[in-house]
């Protein structure tokens, strides 16, 4: 080098003599941190674990666990048209998975019990059971034929029987009975014709026919029925990534296995539960965070090959932040050792963080470069001139995330020590490996000397060529500026004012996810609700009494106990279903045998479809009510009719079979499983099962009581009534309702401390860095417009804070203070004009330096966690409005403050 660089004292003397030893130490330090991050690096995937541990409803919930054990199951939710469908399904599931107690240490499944198969009905509501008796009374004529003999000529020859007695004396006695079940019959038949047309398996659901009550709604039973719950507890495997993984994937492996067997046609099956919604969030947001991470690279490469219009200055600049990322993630294992949903994204922030203090370095350099200083000198210039700017701007962010650690949510507070050490790892990387890699990739520095102009691209004259219009607009109106920017302030205190917070998880789960649609499903099922609040009693007595005061609360819609599975009005509901037995003894289920009779066929069915039409003739003469549902079900005859000839000679025979075999094939076992269930025995408490009693009676002889909610409780409103009104009843309440509340408004309420104490240390920032109170508070004119602005984005395009996104309040506070003190910083030290500032090196690099962050930011809104997504969409319209206050506010300030 033909330089001496024996005239360079302090920082930069001591780079430029020794740039390789620089370099190689960096790189030999960011080998290691990699190394020791992977195989050290451990990842927090509870939610549970990121709440605060010293407040009364976690201590309240820890109780319960200890108590009542590890309640975070995968719920398997299993659906179908018929009950013992979805039963099978679930047993057949329930045995493979017994199999594997390495991997499932735990499984539940109700319908299994031979309990609720013997006792189901008696926990009907009495009137619910007088509907069951009168269906399956007025059905009683066609189910004792076909029951004798399940075929279709058995059921349409039984159907047309009767309507032809009818016709033929409509005014008999009995005859009015007689339409009521002809009706019923035919519309039950139409519902399986229909279904077969749709799905191609037609189903003699005795559940969907007989379990209605007057008004045509399914009981409650029957509903229950259509989605029945399995749940297993999965051997975690402490420290991975996704602890219940092999559970997870075992369970989609042997549900796809039985989807393909033929006789689970129309089964449908989800997962969902705290570790399937766990595993789905950390699986996403890696994915996407790793997809955001790469993108954002990609773009802060071309920012800064159009802004440094040079490979060499690019290279170093983008060679010095990945060093400054990899120290970071050593950093983050060293201090912290794990990551977490909402840290996960820190090496995305360090990338439009980290390239800031790089871009004022390397501009300046340029500049100093255009004025014909030598290339060392521009380099020392770059260094010097920007190295109080750079660490005042790297206080107020490393400030705002410190403020993180004042709060007791841990996962908040992991990520402000993470950002915080990164932030401080970016300032020392660039005032040491970015000039030896600059010194490094200069020209005659190991070739030739190629000239100084050739390594360092210099900008030529000012640095942001702005347009003389634009240039009037900004600088030459500061007072029509100012007042413009104050009255636009005013108004975005309305929206500031209307902003809500997202209470809802779910919400920041990726659309469309299997666990998450189902967990809507169960939320939102009053028979097999999933969301719960859990109060927990002192005795079998204390439950009942606790329950009766809850069920009377008007948002609790129902409570499940172990007094639950004791089923009341007993002996009035026994007597009822022994009676309806005695009248259905001659009912006699006799084996299914596929009989089709072709040759009788084409008669049975002219003559049953003759019959209907007859009978709606008469019911449309009488003006009866019964004539509209006869009249739709003759419709779905004839389309089923057509569709059989249609496909005479290629598939009718294998339509007939599958519409026969769908619809009677197992009907003799559903009767003889609905006549057993007509003769229970009184249940008391020491009948219920095992496998009940252990989740609802704890080690210490307590008991669970599960309170359900009237409404849905996803926002912020209706849950905070549920459980005001659940905690009147007991103060110590707990469960995922009570811990998404309170885990919320504690994490809402700490970024709010968190803004103020950011807040608080950045004015004490600017007061140190300025020494004078005038410039501070001119200092905080960025913040001030920037923070307004982006709220009032958010509103106009609907966006509210929630859990992830909140984040980005503190961080921008820190971001617009610090590229305010680079402007700031250079108006007063070198006493250029306010326009001058704003178009120099340091100016294009505050707009660059916002640039790249909307980049690295904007680049997590290809993500599919809406969550990870939000944190992008609202971090660039923070920027956005950054960049106004920076480009247009800022200077209209200095310039009214330079005119007096």
């Amino acid at each position: 080098m033909h330089n001496d660089n024996s005239r360079y004292r302090g920082l930069f003397g001591f780079v430029v003599r020794r740039p390789r030893l620089i370099l190689a130490a960096a790189l030999i330090l960011s080998l290691i941190s990699v190394l020791y991050t992977w195989k050290t690096m451990t990842f927090l995937t509870s939610r549970v674990d990121l709440m605060p541990k010293n407040t009364q409803f976690h201590t309240d919930y820890r109780a319960w666990r200890q108590d009542f054990g590890d309640m975070e199951d995968i719920v398997v939710v299993i659906e179908a048209e018929d009950q013992e469908l979805a039963g099978r399904f679930g047993l057949e599931l329930h045995a493979r998975l017994a199999l594997k107690p390495e991997i499932i240490r735990e499984l539940f499944f109700p319908f299994g019990l031979d309990f609720f198969r013997r006792n189901g009905l008696l926990f009907m509501p009495v009137a619910d059971l007088q509907s069951l008796r009168d269906n399956l009374l007025l059905a009683k004529p066609v189910l004792r034929e076909l029951a004798a003999a399940p075929s279709v000529q058995t059921l349409f020859s039984t159907l047309t029987g009767q309507m032809e007695r009818y016709l033929a004396a409509p005014s008999a006695a009995g005859a009015e009975r007689d339409l009521v079940g002809i009706s019923f019959m035919l519309t039950s038949l139409g519902s399986g014709i229909r279904q077969f047309g749709e799905s191609g398996a037609a189903s003699f659901s005795l559940q969907e026919v007989f379990f209605r009550g007057k008004d045509g709604k399914e009981s409650a039973l029957a509903r229950a029925g259509k989605m029945q719950i399995l749940t297993a507890l999965p051997v975690r495997s402490e420290g991975s990534f996704v602890p219940a993984e092999l559970a997870i994937s075992l369970i989609r492996t042997e549900i796809d296995s039985l989807k393909k067997r033929p006789e689970f046609k129309g089964v449908t099956v989800g997962l969902t539960g705290v570790p399937v919604l766990e595993h789905e969030e950390m699986a996403t947001s890696d994915r996407d965070v790793k997809t955001a991470t790469a993108l954002s690279l990609v773009l802060t490469v071309i920012l800064l090959l159009v802004a440094f219009r040079g490979l060499r200055n690019v290279a170093a600049a983008m060679i010095a932040l990945v060093i400054a990322i990899c120290l970071s993630f050593g950093f983050a294992t060293l201090t912290v050792g794990r990551l977490n949903i909402l840290s996960a994204v820190f090496a995305v922030m360090l990338i439009g963080i980290g390239i800031e203090y790089g871009i004022q370095v390397v501009l300046r350099s340029q500049e100093e470069l255009a004025r014909g200083a030598d290339p060392l000198d521009a380099i020392a210039a770059g260094l010097n001139r920007n190295i109080w700017g750079s660490v005042m701007a790297a206080a107020t962010v490393a400030a705002a995330f410190l403020t993180f650690t004042l709060t007791d949510f841990k996962g908040v507070s992991e990520l402000g020590i993470i950002a915080a050490g990164g932030v401080a790892i970016c300032v020392l990387v660039t005032f040491t490996v970015l000039p030896a890699l600059l010194v490094l990739f200069m020209p005659g520095n190991g070739a030739q000397e190629a000239g100084a102009g050739k390594g360092m691209k210099p900008l030529s004259g000012s640095a942001l060529q702005c347009p003389a219009v634009l240039g009037q607009f900004l600088f030459g109106h500061p007072k029509r500026v100012i007042a413009l920017a104050i009255i636009l302030c005013i108004a975005s205190l309305f929206p500031l004012s209307r902003i809500g917070f997202d209470y809802n998880l779910l919400n920041l789960q990726a659309k469309g996810l299997e666990s998450v649609t189902y967990a809507y499903k169960l939320m939102k099922s009053k028979e097999n609700s999933g969301y719960f609040a859990v109060v927990v009693a002192d005795s079998a007595a204390d439950a009942e009494a606790k329950a009766r005061r809850l069920e009377s609360l008007p948002t609790v819609d129902h409570v499940v106990s172990l007094n639950s599975f004791v089923p009341d009005r007993q002996p009035e509901k026994i007597a009822l279903l022994h009676s309806l037995r005695r009248d259905l003894s001659d009912v006699q289920p006799k084996p299914y045998s596929e009989d089709l009779q072709l040759m009788e066929l084409p008669e049975v069915f002219e003559r049953f479809r003759t019959t209907v039409a007859r009978l709606k003739a008469e019911l449309d003469r009488g003006k009866r009510n019964e004539a509209v549902p006869v009249g739709e079900f003759l419709k779905t005859l004839d389309a089923f009719f057509a569709r059989l000839e249609k496909n005479r000679n290629s598939n009718a025979l294998g339509m007939l079979r599958d519409f026969q075999g769908g619809m009677l094939a197992e009907l003799p076992e559903k009767l003889k499983l609905l006549m057993a269930t007509l003769e229970p025995s009184p249940v008391s408490s020491a009948d219920v099962p095992q496998e009940l009693v252990k989740r609802f009676k704890g080690k210490s002889g307590k008991y669970l009581l599960q309170v359900a909610p009237r409404n849905e409780i996803f926002d912020r409103e209706p849950l905070e009534a549920f459980l005001r009104d659940v905690r009147s009843v007991d103060p110590h309440a707990t469960g995922e309702p009570v811990m998404v509340y309170e885990s919320m408004t504690i994490m809402r309420d700490a970024y709010r401390g968190a803004f103020l104490y950011a807040l608080a240390a950045i004015v004490a920032i600017l007061l140190v860095a300025f020494r004078s109170v005038k410039f501070a508070v001119i200092g905080l004119v960025p913040l001030l417009v920037g923070l307004l602005f982006m709220v009032a984005g958010m509103w106009v395009f609907g966006i509210s804070f929630n859990p992830a996104n909140i984040i980005v309040m503190p961080l921008v506070l820190g971001i617009a203070v610090d590229s305010g003190i680079y402007l700031i910083n250079r108006y007063r030290n070198e006493g250029e004009p306010a326009e001058v500032v704003v178009t120099s090196s340091t100016g294009v690099g505050v707009f660059l330096n916002t640039l790249t962050i909307m980049a690295s930011f904007g680049a997590l809104m290809v993500a599919h966690h809406q969550g990870v997504f939000s944190i992008g969409v609202v971090m660039s319209l923070g920027m956005v409005a950054c960049q106004v206050a920076f480009v247009v506010v800022l200077p209209a300030v200095l310039k009214l403050v330079e005119g007096r």
